[in-house]
């Protein structure tokens, strides 16, 4: 899409959440939008200046009322920012004010689309706003400086040198990375699971650092699921304290198991609690069997554990203390990513590029080149 044909406004900071707030005018009018509005301190007005100039004025409705003290600066020949405050308020004033003089207002994604070199340097741009951790923001800074770009060009490379083997193998590689890629932009999805009175909140609150959840010594107290973000190791997560696992005559108790259940099948990563203190029974072995791949979790070590029953093995811990915490978290942050990719390493961090990468290897193993083809410079831009 093409910016000289008109004008825009957008605003390109969180909108309520920045100590100033950043609005872009980009376009064939956005000197005259922003004179309108814009009075200077000194007598040059913005259209005056030259890229890299600076000026501080007030914003006002008209020549005559008192307005926001503000900065102007000129990034562009036809390319102007205006620093307000960061309330809402501020600069949805100043947007109102430049649609009234002639500018289409934009949201910052689109913003981001029409004007980043490539989709995959577009997408990252914006995947970087959602991240959570300093650590997925590393990976996807790493997509916007073209990691991801840089192997989409050499795949097609391989494509136009008939290279096809090669180049499925590359994709096969890339296609592998998605579950990763889009986790740096999704929480992981972790469940708490177990029987009744297993201490599945307090297990969620000692996990997250506070009281999340409701702690009572009754047997099916939690009825929904509970959840709570918190990051492990550097990954982001989303914890679930669901009810307890158990058949029972309660119409809401039984709603709760069965969100429970649907929990667990969507989980990325299930954590099984047990009271350390109690007999281990038959149905305590029937949840393992049901979840061979769970970290299996021995809660309330602090009480004399029980020798009753063939107790697997498991971790420790004791939520009301905090014994043993620290090693659950290293313990599900290294579940969920045994081996985090490299730096500069390309990853497939949108649904958008795993389903045009999967269409690409189909077109591929169809040898019908031309389409993979198309399909991949779509991706690149070109």
């Amino acid at each position: 899409m093409n910016l000289a044909a008109e004008t825009i406004a957008a605003l390109v900071t969180p909108s309520g959440r920045s100590a100033i707030a950043t609005v872009i005018v980009a376009g064939p009018a956005a000197n005259s939008a922003v004179d309108r509005h814009f009075f200077p301190l000194g007598k040059r007005q913005a259209s005056a200046t030259s890229v890299g100039d600076i000026l501080v004025g007030h914003w006002r409705d008209n020549d005559h009322a008192p307005g926001e003290e503000l900065v102007v600066s000129r990034t562009g020949d036809e390319r102007l920012e205006v620093h307000c405050h960061g309330g809402i308020a501020a600069s949805r004033r100043i947007l109102d004010h430049l649609q009234t003089a002639g500018c289409r207002e934009i949201a910052w994604t689109e913003y981001a689309e029409r004007t980043e070199a490539a989709p995959t340097i577009a997408a990252a741009r914006i995947a970087l706003a959602k991240a959570r951790t300093s650590r997925t923001a590393a990976h996807l800074l790493d997509q916007y400086n073209g990691a991801l770009q840089t192997e989409l060009a050499s795949i097609t490379a391989l494509l136009d040198s008939q290279e096809t083997s090669d180049a499925q193998l590359r994709i096969t590689a890339l296609l592998a990375t998605a579950r990763f890629g889009l986790h740096l932009t999704m929480p992981w999805k972790v469940v708490i699971a177990g029987r009744p009175n297993v201490g599945k909140s307090s297990l969620i609150n000692a996990l997250v650092g506070y009281e999340r959840a409701i702690v009572f010594d009754q047997p099916g107290t939690t009825r929904d699921a509970v959840t709570a973000a918190a990051a492990f190791d550097g990954w982001p997560v989303e914890l679930a304290d669901t009810a307890g696992l158990r058949e029972s005559d309660d119409a809401i108790e039984r709603e709760g198991v069965s969100r429970a259940r649907q929990l667990q099948s969507e989980a990325d990563l299930i954590l099984l609690a047990f009271d350390a203190s109690a007999r281990w029974t038959a149905e305590d072995q029937q949840l393992i069997d049901a979840h061979p791949d769970a970290i299996i979790v021995h809660n309330k070590c602090d009480l004399p554990i029980s020798s009753r029953g063939h107790r697997p093995a498991g971790l420790k811990v004791s939520a009301q203390r905090g014994d043993g915490i620290a090693m659950l978290i290293e313990t599900i942050g290294q579940a969920l990513v045994p081996t985090p990719p490299t730096p500069e390493t390309p990853l497939l961090f949108t649904e958008e590029q795993v389903a045009a990468l999967r269409q690409t290897a189909r077109w591929i193993a169809e040898k019908n080149l031309p389409a993979a083809n198309a399909m991949l410079q779509a991706l690149l831009g070109a």
